[in-house]
């Protein structure tokens, strides 16, 4: 099974890249050191599973800083009313936001991160299954230009969420909650979809 496949990889594999000395670490420096910690692997025996294991890190430190702002006027209550559900979100976002003010394009899809997402994708989008695939993604697709490619910037709320077709799903590595992937053209999105926010993005992740 795929998802075995991703957690037997994750206990495995190690993290590294600890914060420069003179600088203060971010909840993810110290979420990898903690996680070089736990493992002996040597990231230069299997770069492919290194990327993957940071990528899982740095993914898991964003889900434990939602967890952590997601409280008071930002926490998303059980309840029918729109208007509260917006507020909620609203409130979420503009914490998150001011937590992650000095965010850039590439913390979580990191360089080393991006060419192994872009070869996990390429095969499921070729042959037949990748033109029905691509038929999906064309079909839930937001008009052209909607959609900022900005960390920390909000998904337009006039536009649909594309669904990311299943055999794509299941090859890319399982998300905590609340992130989900989400493709909008040829770039990958990773979305935080209870404060509709950007986290990160590989531009060009489908080039076939």
């Amino acid at each position: 099974m795929q998802v075995n496949r991703w957690l037997t990889i994750a206990l495995f594999s190690s993290a590294c890249a600890a914060p420069a000395a003179t600088e203060t670490p971010t909840l993810t420096d110290v979420a990898l050191q903690e996680g070089g910690k736990k493992t002996s692997t040597d990231p230069a025996v299997n770069a492919h599973a290194a990327a993957l294991a940071e990528f899982k890190v740095r993914v898991d430190a964003y889900a434990d800083l939602h967890a952590k702002l997601a409280k008071g006027t930002a926490k998303l209550a059980q309840t029918e009313d729109p208007a509260k559900i917006s507020a909620a979100k609203a409130a979420l976002a503009a914490k998150i936001q001011a937590a992650r003010a000095g965010a850039k394009h590439g913390e979580i899809f990191t360089p080393a991160v991006r060419p192994v997402f872009k070869r996990l994708l390429a095969p499921e989008l070729k042959g037949e299954d990748g033109r029905d695939a691509k038929a999906v993604l064309k079909d839930d697709a937001p008009a052209p230009g909607t959609v900022p490619f900005k960390v920390n910037a909000k998904y337009p709320e006039n536009q649909p969420l594309p669904t990311v077709p299943a055999n794509v799903l299941l090859t890319l590595p399982p998300l905590p909650a609340p992130l989900e992937y989400r493709i909008v053209g040829q770039h990958l999105l990773l979305l935080d979809t209870a404060a509709d926010l950007i986290v990160d993005y590989i531009l060009n992740a489908i080039t076939t």
